[in-house]
């Protein structure tokens, strides 16, 4: 009977000392606590997963910008490749320049084929790329069979350029292709962007 008027109080007191330690206290008053994600939690982690596919999806939908880049990056490395070309050549002829030390050519033989062509007078080098993609020279277009020359000199400037008639050596020259633009000035020097 004493021991039934016992306080809760005291009861505790008695069965914490019969456990070694907390845990064994709080576990079985654990069992029925449930465990999991909340509805906040989970919500926070759709939206956060469409947000990303949404990104995802609209910079892999299209492929063809990534091609068209592709293509201007290409051409800028064989505009600059020439550049080199003819500044390393540093061809002279009794103390007179040659008038050309190397030549860049941009042929389009059909709509979704171009070459490139680079002459520096002992080698030429031919580059095929395959884009399905318009180019403007100073926003003429370029048609099959026809094709863009650029003339450097041994300093790495512009001396001539035909497209399909000779044009002024001493402007820059704005290739269009596609959307985008690379602009080659006249001192030979290319760069993505619109001419100034």
């Amino acid at each position: 009977m004493v021991r039934s008027k016992l306080s809760i109080h005291s009861r505790l007191v008695l069965s914490y000392r019969h456990y070694s330690s907390v845990e064994q206290v709080v576990k079985p008053l654990m069992r029925n606590a449930q465990s999991g994600f909340t509805l906040v939690e989970l919500i926070t982690v759709m939206a956060l997963i469409g947000i990303l596919s949404a990104v995802a999806f609209s910079r892999f939908g299209d492929p063809s910008i990534y091609r068209q880049a592709l293509f201007v990056d290409q051409l800028q490395s064989s505009l600059r490749f020439t550049q080199q070309l003819a500044m390393a050549r540093q061809t002279q002829v009794s103390g007179a320049s040659l008038p050309s030390a190397a030549q860049f050519s941009l042929i389009n033989t059909d709509q979704h084929q171009w070459h490139v062509v680079i002459n520096n007078g002992a080698d030429t080098q031919q580059y095929s790329f395959k884009n399905n993609v318009e180019v403007r020279v100073d926003q003429q277009l370029l048609n099959s069979g026809e094709q863009l020359d650029i003339n450097f000199d041994a300093n790495g400037n512009i001396i001539s350029r035909s497209f399909p008639e000779a044009a002024d050596s001493s402007l820059s020259t704005a290739l269009q292709i596609g959307d985008q633009a690379l602009c080659i000035a006249p001192t030979g020097f290319s760069y993505e962007g619109l001419c100034i």
